[in-house]
């Protein structure tokens, strides 16, 4: 069913990011699966480079926690001696705050940008694939929805405006033949009310992605030409005015109140409603586009679209205002096409795209690798015999602000992002364990190698 426009409002992403997660796709045949490898990928090689990072990490660490006493008991000595205070602390730290150390504040640094830029790089490079398909997708359910408009069109014309047919509109459907660029409005059951073996076709059309076209008119004695371009909205939005007075069959059926009773007239007679051709054509247009919906969603568990957000305060069936904001606009009478069919599939399938589900899980993983990253520090100190240097500040809170932060990056942006925050959190903190144990390797051999440098020789030599 996925049969698009050729003629896209907004041109196909062709970032760094954008190319990798397409060749992920080519491979997985789906994005949520192709985002899952990625982030496995990213996160084993990252960890490399991460667990350099914390081995610089934890000798800054234990440098802080050697200087800490000697800065706790000048601050005592010299609590009434703020610049005697000062001078002596400042004797400390150029005691300790060696080349050493400022090298490995300045890798500290690197890689914490270097993450930084691989986290809003793909941020941006996944928002611009969910506005390219999420028109995608808008653009797939308006062509066949034309396109459906455009072969009972070309029925009617073929058959001398026969509506008789659509009497019975439940009995029709819609088929399109991908292979063919074919569209053909079918008939399920014979004359005879019996279902058919095979489905009647009624008419074939080629499905078209272009209904635009140059419209000239000759007027008046001095045969005045009018040239008038006529796009593909106002095409779609004239066919289905077309089908608007055109009754199929009068009192088809009594109007009902609110408890479901006939209303009377004057006369104590129910009164009845017509069926009007367009209501008959509807019914089949949007049971062909439920149906292409229903297809190729992009859907994925609990999250009805994953690139929007996992929310309950986000419909998977957006707003016109949401859409044009998401997409970056649209061409003249676009909304008016969009309430053709848009409004009416809301009714039929809209509903919340999420429960918090991801944002949730992406802030408890976060706090479980920080709390596990903070125990290991903690007992590792204690094994050692030295004081635990404790958070002062911004840093005592960054525990807790960062899960928050990422849980507010689910939220804000598509569900396909939030996976990846998740994946990410996931193999990090899986792969913790393994990296704080080697880093203590090294740093144990790094100690021992240090002790006997320092160790003195006393055996005599003769």
């Amino acid at each position: 069913m996925a049969i698009l426009s050729n003629l896209l409002a907004i041109t196909e992403p062709t970032g760094v990011w954008e190319s990798i997660i397409r060749a992920f796709t080519s491979v997985t045949g789906n994005y949520v699966l192709a985002i899952i490898f990625l982030t496995v990928v990213i996160r084993i090689i990252w960890a490399v480079i991460d667990t350099y990072s914390k081995y610089n990490q934890q000798k800054m660490n234990a440098i802080q926690s050697s200087m800490q006493p000697e800065l706790d008991k000048i601050r005592v000595k010299y609590e009434n001696s703020p610049q005697v205070m000062n001078q002596k602390q400042n004797e400390v730290y150029r005691k300790y705050m060696n080349r050493s150390y400022y090298m490995g504040c300045l890798a500290t640094f690197l890689v914490m940008a270097l993450n930084m830029l691989i986290f809003f790089t793909l941020l941006s490079g996944l928002n611009s694939m969910a506005s390219y398909n999420i028109y995608l997708s808008y653009d797939n359910l308006k062509y066949n929805y034309a396109n459906t408009l455009n072969v009972v069109q070309e029925y009617l014309s073929e058959n001398d405006n026969n509506v008789s047919i659509f009497e019975d509109y439940q009995n029709l459907g819609i088929i399109v033949d991908e292979e063919a660029q074919t569209i053909s409005l079918v008939q399920y059951q014979n004359e005879d009310g019996e279902d058919a073996t095979e489905p009647i076709i009624l008419q074939t059309s080629t499905f078209k992605d272009d209904f635009g076209y140059i419209d000239s008119v000759s007027q008046g004695e001095g045969n005045t030409t009018t040239i008038t371009a006529v796009t593909t909205n106002d095409y779609i939005i004239s066919l289905a005015n077309n089908f608007g007075n055109i009754i199929v069959i009068e009192n088809y059926q009594p109007i009902l109140d609110e408890d479901g009773q006939p209303i009377l007239d004057e006369n104590e007679q129910p009164t009845y409603q017509s069926l009007y051709l367009y209501d008959a054509v509807q019914y089949l247009a949007m049971e062909h586009v439920v149906e292409v919906y229903d297809t190729d969603k992009d859907s994925f568990l609990w999250i009805e679209n994953f690139w929007l957000a996992d929310s309950p305060t986000v419909q998977s069936i957006m707003s016109y205002d949401t859409l044009s904001s998401q997409v970056g606009g649209f061409e003249a009478r676009e909304q008016e096409v969009y309430n053709l069919f848009m409004n009416d599939l809301n009714s039929m399938r809209g509903r919340v795209n999420g429960y918090y589900i991801l944002p949730i899980l992406i802030i408890a993983v976060s706090a479980l690798s920080v709390f596990l990253n903070n125990l290991h520090t903690k007992r590792r100190n204690k094994k050692l015999g030295k004081e635990n240097v404790k958070a002062k500040g911004f840093t005592k809170w960054m525990p807790i602000i960062i899960p928050i932060i990422l849980g507010l990056f689910a939220l804000l942006y598509s569900s396909v992002f939030a996976i990846y925050m998740l994946t990410g959190q996931v193999i990090s903190t899986l792969l913790l364990p393994l990296q704080l144990y080697i880093v203590d390797k090294i740093v144990n051999k790094n100690k021992e190698k240090e002790e006997s440098k320092n160790t003195i020789n006393y055996s005599r030599k003769f």
